[in-house]
């Protein structure tokens, strides 16, 4: 009885704060809704349970987890962030100023009320509370811990919510630093750039549909702006050998093809060559972080991240347009080559999240986070209303290039389903129409006159179709890098 309490004290303070802002339309969505925030509670009572099972273990860790929960909470409701690996970087980099600049006097009330709340808690449990055969308590409680965090379907629900998201959050932020301080070896030195005034941006999209892009025929007008520009490309037939981001993005980067998977987690990036001729180079990080590709953002010179406490788990809005003064000052350092990661949260589900209410065109819109409770025309007019959004952003970036010698190669990650078979989003299993993500080729005037034959080249290839693996030698390429690892036939711009 002791831990359901305290458990309940969990449930109202800090569980429920996790999902008071799911967005529902219907009284099964609710639901859904109170069943995961049930299994939330359930599985906090197995950890309140484990811990409170040896008072001495229950004196240290509880009042400290108390008030980090309440810090988590503070900040989900107030500035809609939450603990992520990213957030935790950004904590162990900043001086003591800029961390103290983030305290309040609210919150320093909510800590000491909660801190002396679980004061009172720990000498309840020392006074009233005898357990007989506490360690046996403790070991029943530490296997089925145990047992749930090795097996995901128990552990999944549980990473991105209070209080588990603390455990996990910091085992994500130490994987990635043992991940970031690999060893993979250096790409022979054999690279050329014959350009010392190139700007080669890489738009890393996110869930785009290529036939959802006004620019490839579809019948709406999700594109308007790009179908203007004059020295625009689109590849249409570009195929993703994956259709999940962990798995794309190393694919993407790396030398990995269809026969040779595992290069991308065996090998550097193209960032590594860029560097070696010359190149000053950029990762503007408009998404979390992830162990598949985090080595590749840190072979930047700089890593810029936009979406620091930003979560898919928290409905507020997540902009690209947020990238937009980062990519502006990169483009002003003096540096005469450059290349410009820019990885953008695109069309990713929640959709209504990642484009301005001013972008609303196609309606109606989604309404509940539940899919199932979304008619397809609903899902169809947000996802379509997340490419009109992006669309505008590319126009933005394209603007900062127009008096440069400059290219952007803009590629999503992968597709998305909408409606195909039944299927929505990309989150319940690998179909088919997950593997055919928007591409396209922008290059300036300037670019255009430096190299005629890769873009004549460009346009004889743009109707042929390529897996994703081309970007790897393309990209090369249109910096005017010559290498041997350029493998020929899967350049775009030969």
């Amino acid at each position: 009885m002791f831990v359901f309490f305290i458990t309940l004290f969990y449930g109202f303070t800090f569980i429920l704060i996790d999902f008071i802002d799911t967005p529902v339309n219907s009284f099964i969505d609710i639901l859904v809704i109170v069943s995961k925030c049930g299994y939330m509670i359930i599985m906090t009572y197995i950890l309140l349970y484990f811990i409170s099972s040896n008072k001495y273990i229950f004196a240290f860790i509880f009042p400290l987890l108390s008030v980090l929960c309440s810090i988590l909470s503070y900040y989900k409701l107030t500035l809609h962030v939450e603990l992520t690996q990213m957030i935790i970087d950004l904590a162990m980099t900043n001086d003591f100023r800029t961390s103290f600049d983030a305290l309040s006097w609210q919150l320093v009330l909510i800590i000491l009320l909660i801190f002396f709340i679980s004061i009172w808690i720990v000498y309840y449990r020392f006074k009233k509370i005898i357990i007989k055969y506490s360690w046996i308590h403790f070991i029943i409680a530490f296997f089925i811990l145990l047992l749930i965090n090795s097996t995901y379907i128990l552990y999944g629900p549980l990473e991105r919510h209070t209080p588990y998201s603390i455990y996990y959050s910091f085992q994500s932020y130490f994987e990635n630093r043992r991940i970031i301080v690999e060893e993979r070896p250096l790409f022979n030195n054999n690279a050329i750039c014959h350009s010392d005034s190139v700007i080669v941006v890489f738009v890393l999209g996110e869930s785009l549909n290529a036939k959802n892009m006004q620019l490839n025929g579809y019948h709406r007008p999700t594109t308007p702006y790009i179908i203007k520009e004059k020295n625009v490309i689109s590849l249409p037939h570009i195929y993703s050998e994956y259709a999940y981001t962990h798995e794309s993005v190393p694919y993407i980067l790396t030398r990995a093809d269809h026969q040779h998977p595992d290069l991308a987690y065996q090998e550097r990036s193209f960032i590594s060559i860029f560097k070696q001729v010359g190149y000053r180079t950029i990762w503007l990080a408009n998404q979390e972080s992830v162990n598949t590709f985090v080595y590749f953002m840190n072979e930047c010179d700089s890593l810029i991240n936009v979406s620091n406490g930003k979560s898919l788990f928290i409905y507020s809005k997540w902009l690209d347009e947020d990238i937009l003064p980062h990519y502006k000052n990169v483009l002003s350092e003096l540096y005469n080559n450059k290349l410009l990661i820019v990885h953008t949260i695109g069309s990713h589900w929640y959709y209504n999240n990642h484009y301005p209410d001013s972008f609303t065109y196609f309606k109606p819109i989604i309404q509940s986070k539940v899919i199932s409770s979304n008619s397809h025309e609903e899902m169809v007019n947000s996802y379509d209303n997340t490419i009109l959004y992006s669309d505008y952003i590319w126009y933005l970036l394209i603007n900062e290039l127009r008096d440069k010698k400059a290219i952007l190669i803009y590629l999503a990650d992968h597709s998305e389903n909408m409606g195909e078979d039944g299927h929505y989003t990309h989150g319940d299993g690998d179909w088919p129409a997950q593997h055919y993500p928007g591409c396209f080729i922008w290059y300036s005037d300037k670019y255009l006159m430096a190299y005629p034959k890769k873009i004549e080249a460009l346009k004889e290839n743009k109707n042929k179709k390529y897996n994703t693996s081309f970007l790897f030698h393309s990209i090369l390429d249109a910096a005017d890098i010559q290498s041997n690892y350029i493998n020929q036939l899967e350049n775009i711009f030969r």
